[in-house]
């Protein structure tokens, strides 16, 4: 099998991993299809929302799972782990099994960026988000800035990766997009 067609079948389970939808389908297991509970997104802090904080944990847990498998099969296939990290990414948020509506891809990039060594660049994210977030008292919010500053810390401490700046636009693209989406029903 030659190196590209590895390279497409690694990118294709990529997405697949990152589709798979933990939130849904634990919420099945309590009875409750997360998508018309609180804000009917299918990740984390729906997941708290509404079953509580150790659903929520386990949610956190495997979308992490889900970025840092990404970048597992991109390293033993030899492609760029932030590449098939983000093909995680987009499986996450635009999951084919859920008619592609999924969550916000943080957790899965989050794991795909601790996988492919840019721990850094997860901590500026997260310490800008908390610090954002008291100030604008909006997740999506704090979390688009806090995505901007990662990137541009990454870009700092690790030089410039194109698939790194593919995958931040992902999760900017989403948020923003939700942003709209809370605008107009206000």
């Amino acid at each position: 099998m030659s190196s590209y067609t590895i390279g497409i079948y690694t990118l294709i389970s990529s997405y697949l991993i990152g589709s798979i939808p933990s939130a849904y389908l634990l919420g099945k297991i309590y009875h409750i299809d997360i998508r018309t509970e609180g804000s009917g997104n299918v990740g984390t802090m729906n997941t708290r929302a509404a079953l509580g904080w150790k659903p929520a944990l386990l949610v956190l847990v495997i979308d992490l799972g889900k970025g840092m498998g990404a970048v597992y099969l991109a390293h033993i296939a030899g492609i760029n782990l932030m590449l098939a990290g983000s093909m995680a990414v987009l499986g996450h948020i635009y999951p084919v099994w859920l008619k592609f509506k999924g969550g916000k891809g943080l957790a899965a990039g989050a794991g795909a960026l601790i996988a492919s060594g840019y721990l850094l660049t997860v901590i500026v994210f997260l310490l800008v988000s908390l610090i954002t977030y008291p100030l604008l008292k909006q997740v999506d919010r704090s979390s688009l800035i806090g995505t901007a500053a990662a990137v541009i810390a990454s870009a700092l401490l690790y030089g410039w990766d194109s698939f790194l700046i593919l995958l931040a636009l992902i999760i900017i693209i989403k948020h923003i997009s939700v942003l709209i989406k809370e605008s107009e029903l206000k």
